[in-house]
């Protein structure tokens, strides 16, 4: 049996010893129960998660198409739309994402299906969406995709504002003007618009996710513990693009 409610338990006034007391009897039921752990330094729920190694990052709230072609990835699709379940996306650091034998990161992101299509030769067609950052802890055999036991990975703080994000998006709409007005082809942006509804979490991930870079940037971007940290993150690649953009218009 899988836990699937991935929050914290509620903060509890009881004295230590009987806090502690509480934990190990929690624990020892789980265990008897086959249920996950929590482990003791995080208090955090360890579960057993399915896991889809890409070579490329998903961030909470994007959207991500996959084309299930391996027989083993096949088998996590059947058993995650049958049972509605999350899986776990991870970045290979190192490899390839046909045949295994790589090295991957050690924090992802849970994705849910909200679309699929089964074709007749077995082949599954995914759109994903990004839930929350996971914590790797410990990889497990394969079953036969690859399974990993993993937590959650929240924010250290919340520290995120509105302010600080539209000020990095204003200058990422001002960076994709310069690129197109020496014929790169890149959306245009209405900051205004393109904020409409979103938090300042929602919108740090929204601009990162528009925001040109490669696969181990973005792996840097996730790894970040609050949204002041992920903006200032995401500001310094653009502030780069910046410099790159300058020096080949210069050339010209």
């Amino acid at each position: 049996m899988r836990i699937r409610d991935r929050r914290l338990l509620p903060r509890c006034e009881l004295p230590v010893s009987a806090y502690c007391l509480g934990l190990l009897a929690l624990e020892n039921f789980a265990t008897e129960m086959g249920q996950p752990q929590m482990t003791e330094h995080s208090h955090r729920f360890r579960v057993e998660t399915p896991m889809f190694p890409l070579g490329s990052v998903l961030f909470p709230g994007a959207t991500l198409p996959l084309n299930v072609f391996e027989e083993r990835y096949r088998s996590l699709a059947q058993r995650c739309v049958g049972n509605e379940e999350l899986f776990g996306v991870v970045l290979i650091e190192k490899g390839h994402e046909v045949g295994g034998g790589d090295v991957r990161s050690s924090v992802g992101c849970l994705a849910r299906i909200f679309e699929h299509r089964e074709f007749a030769d077995g082949r599954w067609a995914l759109l994903v969406r990004g839930e929350t950052k996971i914590m790797i802890d410990e990889w497990l055999a394969d079953d036969p995709y690859p399974v990993a036991i993993t937590s959650d990975f929240p924010d250290d703080v919340n520290d995120g504002s509105i302010e600080q994000g539209m000020e990095v998006l204003k200058r990422l709409a001002d960076l994709i003007a310069k690129a197109k007005s020496v014929g790169y082809e890149m959306p245009t942006i209405d900051p205004e618009a393109f904020a409409v509804g979103a938090d300042a979490e929602e919108l740090g991930y929204r601009i990162a996710q528009l925001t040109p870079s490669g696969p181990f940037d973005r792996q840097k971007i996730l790894t970040r513990r609050s949204c002041a940290e992920r903006l200032s993150c995401v500001e310094e690649l653009i502030i780069g693009l910046e410099e790159v953009l300058d020096a080949t218009r210069g050339n010209k």
